[in-house]
């Protein structure tokens, strides 16, 4: 297989780098290539969308082009996802108001067993491709249909959450067909997004705190079940929209086709360049100029790009980015907002330039600009998508004071406070945290905050035992140093044991405790004293007092 081929679609030849095959054998295969008549792996669509509309010279136009097959093949090389076969057979159910009866006899004809219903029989859908079931209602009963395709005609929102089941309204009946042909017998997907539990806000903890994944899927690849507080994944039936990626505030979810460690290389490319991110998807109809600089970023699904993704591709690039979503998901308007108001603050620019149609489009490739001393580069290795966002944001602050920025939508920070008087130093509130915002230092017997992690997700704060100890502030990300680094929220001493002097327990637990328990200690002195020791010197003086009250014996 070869990396990388060009079809010539132009009305005159291309001049590309010696690196890009130009060809027309439909034959031969590639990685990546412009265009769909050629076979290959990736289509990247973007290309020839910059070679028509940019204003690029000739040799910037070559050094970009090869950019853009270097970015894709970059991702694929780094991508994670795994490539899944189901086997399917060929039974049909039809779901029509208005008949379809060709479309019905084709499929026959066709080896497909089809059956046909109108909407007012069917009560719901459950299940998967290839082990789909229809609830249906006939004659005051209700009986169950299993089939492995829905073909739906105007379907309702819940017709469509499983894999197998097809809006089929505005389809023919040979691209209905042809669909069909191409699924069966092998129904082939992959896993479009990585899952780490461990700090994930949703798994295993005692409340529900956290779901968004699930709550914005709009089929049913993640489910939670609430009894285990457990995320359960259905691959088959991911859409690769991309939503659970960005709504996810620890980064327990990543994309496979763009992973993060994908994305920040990917970026580094666009160094210099005015990024503009476009979906995968045809753009032919789309007629605008690009300005010399201008680079089209191939996003595979604006909807996983996070607040995270964003600072990345500003930081790499030192630009003002664009983003021409015609969905507009409430996820990424979030992070740009959150992005346009840091950008106001530090250097009085925008910086996200996110677009619904050709007309902003437009607008935004003329405002949209390299942002002075914006540029900064990082690893990001090892660091999870909060501590990315937090060092890219930390180079930007300096060690000024710029104010805040609000997060009130689905991307939330917080600030947690804890009353010194009343805290223990349990460590409920550093256990209940997966993110290490919370973390105990024993070198001075503390518990320190970092805001700059902070999901705002309240574990901590449902976790404390005391009353009235911990409350936290969210919805707000203070622009000043000491938002990103960890500070003290309480300290104690700790209690050295009245019988061998080891340190044990923080002074204020003993404490507590012994306050507690004194009074139902009050005719054992013995008692009273086990409550300033260590587990070791407990049981000590426990036997003592028993070998006392005997005489001297261990035994009676």
């Amino acid at each position: 297989m070869k990396e990388f081929g060009f079809y010539n679609h132009f009305d005159q030849p291309v001049i590309l780098n010696e690196q890009i095959e130009i060809s027309n054998d439909k034959n031969a295969q590639f990685l990546i290539s412009n265009s769909k008549e050629l076979n290959a792996q990736i289509v990247a669509n973007e290309i020839n969308f910059y070679l028509k509309n940019s204003d690029d010279d000739v040799l910037n136009k070559a050094k970009n082009t090869l950019l853009l097959y270097e970015a894709r093949a970059m991702a694929f090389d780094l991508a994670t996802d795994v490539d899944y076969e189901k086997k399917v057979g060929k039974n049909v159910l039809l779901v029509s108001n208005g008949g379809r009866e060709e479309l019905k006899n084709l499929l026959t004809q066709n080896d497909f067993k089809v059956i046909s219903l109108t909407h007012f029989e069917i009560k719901f859908i459950y299940g998967a491709v290839g082990e789909l079931s229809a609830i249906v209602l006939r004659d005051d009963d209700e009986f169950e249909i299993d089939c492995d395709f829905l073909l739906v005609e105007n379907a309702r929102d819940y017709m469509l959450r499983q894999s197998g089941c097809v809006e089929i309204s505005g389809k023919s009946d040979d691209e209905i067909l042809a669909f069909l042909n191409a699924k069966t017998p092998n129904y082939d997907y992959k896993s479009y997004i990585n899952y780490d539990s461990s700090i994930c806000q949703y798994h295993e903890r005692r409340h529900e705190i956290c779901a968004k994944c699930a709550e914005i899927c709009p089929s049913v690849a993640i489910l939670k079940d609430d009894a285990t507080k457990n995320l359960v994944f259905s691959h088959v039936d991911c859409v690769n929209c991309g939503e659970c990626v960005a709504v996810c505030p620890s980064g327990a979810i990543d994309y496979s086709l763009i992973t993060r460690t994908a994305f920040v290389q990917i970026a580094k490319l666009y160094f210099g360049k005015t990024p503009l991110i476009l979906p995968n998807e045809p753009l032919e109809n789309l007629n605008v100029k690009l300005p010399q600089n201008v680079l089209v970023f191939g996003a595979f699904s604006d909807k996983f790009l996070s607040e995270t993704h964003l600072l990345t591709l500003l930081n790499e690039s030192g630009s003002a980015l664009i983003i021409y979503s015609q969905t507009r998901p409430r996820a990424l308007s979030d992070a740009a907002d959150i992005l346009n108001q840091i950008y106001e603050l530090k250097f009085g620019q925008k910086a996200v330039y996110l677009v619904k149609n050709e007309a902003e489009l437009k607008e935004a490739l003329k405002l949209a600009k390299p942002i002075e001393n914006s540029h900064f580069s990082v690893s990001e290795y090892a660091l999870t998508k909060r501590e990315i966002f937090a060092k890219r944001l930390s180079n930007l602050v300096g060690n000024d004071d710029l104010g805040v920025v609000y997060t009130d939508g689905l991307i939330k920070y917080g600030k947690v406070l804890i009353n010194k008087d009343t805290c223990t130093l349990c460590l409920s509130c550093v256990g209940a945290c997966n993110v290490n915002a919370l973390i105990a230092d024993k070198n001075d017997n503390s518990i320190k905050f970092n805001p700059s992690i902070c999901t705002a997700c309240g574990y901590c704060e449902l976790s404390c035992a005391e009353k009235d100890t911990i409350s936290l502030k969210s919805g707000i990300l203070e622009l000043k140093p000491q938002t990103f680094s960890y500070y003290e929220l309480a300290k104690d001493e700790l209690f050295k044991c009245v019988e061998c002097g080891k340190e044990f327990a923080t002074k204020k637990a003993v404490e507590k405790i012994a306050t507690l328990m004194q009074p139902k200690f009050a005719n054992s002195p013995e008692k009273i004293r086990t409550l300033y020791c260590c587990a070791e010197c407990k049981a000590k003086v426990m036997i003592k007092a028993q070998i006392n009250a005997n005489g001297g014996k261990i035994y009676e």
